[in-house]
């Protein structure tokens, strides 16, 4: 061969192993700061290349014992085998996330150490070597190209299903012309002696496809955690503003509510249970329980869906009624009056009292609140027949 071309084949290979090997120490680095499967998978890809470039150009341009270059040529084999496998099963990563990888790691590596071992140490010669694994190469990057052009996770997919497949056609092309070399003759085009050149440039394509996915699949992943972190806010907020029991908003709730319903008024009813510490006493706190539960969904269901239930604690609830007439009103609180004067079930007869203001368009909240608890608890008396009870109760933390 001539010196010079023998030159520009070394220079072509010294050019493919240096690009190799930064894009192999670069997607190690990505893996630190990216921890995603496909990522680590793409980084040993390209290590594996990288190993099997330095092991040819050690094979072909120094002077090796004949037992070393057939190692060199079996580590050539195994490099370049695991960088298209690796290749695809990256790309199978992207595609399907959390799903198993098709190619277990065991028998990855035996089916690669198996084809190397034949291809290095038993063929008949180099030239036969590098026909087998440009068809090897072809096929599984072709293969793993139309497989991933067919069922892209996102667009972006479709450009690294674009660059396997132009290398997998790359080393396809290079079987037909290197074909008359293995009987002898030269190959049918003289290029071939520097497909290092042509494999760089289809391995930087495909790297900066690789890295387009990524981009696209870490920012997937960002919007995936972002929208897990809002909906555990919202669990947080529900389980801070919801009563565990009856689910009715709690008192944290009914400073925000009075504010929304302040500008076109509101009707604010005030409930007590009257026989709550009897039920208690006599059934047990199961049956209590199973009370309020009762009242809860009766408030639900007899008042409107825009209507604000809330449970301020132990037997006292409170409906924030907006634009409700006081006739409307009232015919609600009869009908929940008389639902829960019957018994149902397993559930005591539930007796209550009732308290209604009206909170006119931008008045006082606070004082229509105290309003609605004092005419509830003037019912109560009158029902009992009993002196004023103890006002300590709720409404000082409700008014603060």
């Amino acid at each position: 061969m001539h010196p010079e071309v023998e030159a520009l084949g070394r220079w072509s290979v010294g050019v493919q192993l240096a690009t190799v090997t930064l894009l192999a120490v670069f997607f190690v680095a990505l893996t630190r700061t990216i921890r995603r499967q496909e990522v680590r998978v793409w980084a040993v890809a390209w290590v594996a290349d990288a190993l099997a470039i330095a092991s040819a150009f050690l094979g072909a341009f120094l002077a090796l014992p004949p037992i070393v270059l057939r190692s060199a040529v079996a580590l050539y084999v195994a490099g370049k085998t695991a960088y298209a496998l690796l290749v695809v099963t990256g790309a199978h990563s992207h595609l399907q996330p959390g799903a198993s990888e098709p190619l277990k790691p065991p028998i990855l590596a035996v089916a690669v150490a198996a084809w190397s071992f034949l291809l290095g140490f038993l063929s008949p010669g180099l030239k036969f070597v590098q026909v087998s694994v440009s068809l090897m190469i072809g096929v599984l990057l072709t293969t793993g190209a139309v497989w991933v052009l067919t069922r892209p996770r996102v667009p972006r997919s479709r450009w690294l299903g674009i660059a396997m497949f132009a290398e997998g056609l790359l080393f396809l092309h290079y079987v037909p012309l290197l074909l008359p070399t293995l009987w002898g003759s030269e190959a049918l085009a003289g290029y071939t002696r520097y497909s290092s050149f042509l494999d760089t440039g289809a391995e930087l394509f495909l790297a900066l496809t690789i890295l387009v996915v990524i981009e696209r699949s870490s920012s997937d992943h960002l919007e995936h955690l972002n929208q897990e972190l809002l909906a555990s806010q919202e669990r947080l907020r529900q389980l801070v503003d919801l009563d565990p029991l009856t689910s009715l908003a709690n008192r944290r709730k009914l400073r925000a509510e009075m504010d929304r319903v302040r500008a076109s008024g509101a009707a604010v009813i005030f409930l007590d249970l009257d026989n709550f510490k009897e039920i208690n006493d006599l059934w047990g706190h199961i049956a209590g329980d199973a009370c309020l539960l009762r009242v809860a969904s009766a408030l639900a269901r007899i008042f409107r869906s825009d209507d604000a239930l809330f449970r301020l604690g132990g037997d006292e609830f409170l409906v924030v009624a907006p634009g409700l007439d006081p006739d409307a009103v009232r015919e609600r609180v009869e009908h929940l009056r008389a639902e829960l004067a019957e018994a149902k079930g397993s559930v005591p007869p539930c007796r209550i009292s009732v308290g209604i203001a009206a909170l006119a368009p931008h008045g006082e909240p606070d004082l229509a609140l105290r309003e609605a608890d004092d005419r509830m608890y003037d019912e109560k008396r009158r029902s009992k027949g009993q002196g004023e009870r103890h006002r300590g109760g709720i409404l000082p933390a409700v008014l603060t």
